[in-house]
């Protein structure tokens, strides 16, 4: 699909995916390392197996992303900001976290795995159908507009449609390098597209 397409769709969804990130199963860890730099990760590395997983927080104050019915509901949601898009506004911590996010996709993680083209397209098709899912939630939940997600969705299913396992056991140069890339569950198609140019 090439670099422009996969970070025009992630960046898309990834502004909104952040807020929504709380409501997913996989935990998602904040930890600084010894030269004090601030990294996220669905994992902690090996030496910060303490590390607690994020406990993000909607605007309203509640985990995940519905407002309780009644009094309490309604005087949160009079509370709630919006973007000149009509869309909501999230807190700085969320937009700072969805950053971090935004970050730790596009970087690719230096253990190297043997290609596995049946992994490699999955992994890939997962992530192209995660991406959907996630803008829709933010559609519904009112924290990406409609137009931004109808910009987008057709473009990841299209670059999820190019891959396959018979065109990674055809591929050769850069190309191939992504399928291996990508036969890792660690990687994201950010990452293994902007290392692996194709």
């Amino acid at each position: 699909m090439g670099k422009l397409a996969w970070m025009a769709c992630v960046a898309t969804m990834a502004a909104a995916a952040a807020w929504s990130v709380g409501a997913q199963a996989q935990p998602v860890y904040k930890w600084v390392d010894a030269e004090g730099k601030t990294h996220y990760g669905s994992q902690p590395p090996p030496a910060k197996q303490d590390a607690e997983p994020l406990k993000l927080q909607s605007n309203n104050g509640t985990s995940g992303g519905s407002t309780s019915s009644g009094s309490k509901g309604a005087s949160a949601k009079a509370g709630q900001q919006y973007n000149p898009d009509g869309t909501k506004k999230v807190s700085k911590d969320v937009e700072e976290f969805g950053e971090g996010l935004k970050k730790s996709l596009g970087t690719v993680d230096s253990q190297q795995v043997p290609l596995n083209c049946a992994v490699a397209v999955d992994n890939i098709h997962y992530q192209a159908d995660l991406m959907l899912e996630v803008g829709q939630k933010n559609v519904r939940d009112g924290y990406m507009t409609q137009a931004a997600f109808d910009s987008a969705a057709p473009k990841i299913r299209e670059a999820k449609g190019k891959y396959s396992v018979s065109d990674c056991q055809g591929a050769s140069g850069n190309k191939k390098s992504f399928y291996q890339c990508m036969s890792s569950s660690k990687n994201h198609v950010t990452g293994c597209d902007k290392q692996y140019k194709h």
